[in-house]
């Protein structure tokens, strides 16, 4: 369990780190394309990232994705603590995505959560470079909504409607990610009969 809590914080420390970057890119697609070494970073060090694992969810323990869950919010506070309080323009820029994020509707954020919820499974489960950066790219520029980077934008733009919103992007990720690992094992066993 140790090991769990370590690796969790660990990722949404890395996660964290992809946040600031797409924050204060010039380029939005260069900001989209540096989020992924977070991703790429923890597939390749097989550490522990929630939107990374609910997709096997009947194979990895109810605890271990709870335990995952908090390491990954306490460790995505951790690089907008170290940059965003002392660079104020940084604050700004995030305190503003964090106004537009949020004042999406419960429906849309449970969409947008459910797609990249798909997307986070598929980079994980293909373990491919290539792919795990098409993924993150897709849902950065897509507007969709990862609940781990979500997190300090709630943190900037907290209210219990927010949190509301937030618990619904936690469950759109968990249903997109378990759905996309339905239809894809259901697939390869169609293919395994012929």
């Amino acid at each position: 369990m140790k090991t769990i809590i370590r690796h969790s914080i660990l990722s949404g420390f890395l996660v964290g780190l992809g946040v600031m970057i797409n924050t204060i890119a010039d380029n939005r697609y260069a900001g989209a394309m540096l989020f992924s070494l977070a991703l790429l970073v923890i597939i390749e060090c097989g550490l522990q990232l929630y939107t990374g694992k609910i997709g096997f969810v009947r194979t990895v323990p109810a605890e271990n994705l709870a335990v995952m869950l908090v390491g990954n919010l306490f460790g995505s506070v951790i690089p907008m603590l170290m940059v965003a309080t002392q660079r104020p323009e940084v604050m700004e820029a995030m305190e503003a995505a964090a106004d537009k994020k949020f004042s999406n509707t419960f429906l849309a954020l449970f969409f947008y959560g459910c797609l990249c919820g798909a997307l986070m499974f598929i980079a994980v489960y293909c373990k491919k470079m290539l792919i795990t950066v098409f993924c993150i790219m897709v849902f950065i520029l897509s507007g969709y909504e990862h609940c781990i980077a979500d997190f300090p934008y709630l943190l900037l733009n907290f209210s219990m409607v927010n949190v509301l919103k937030y618990i619904t992007i936690v469950a759109g990720n968990s249903i997109g990610s378990i759905a996309i690992h339905f239809l894809m094992k259901k697939e390869e066993a169609s293919e395994a009969r012929y």
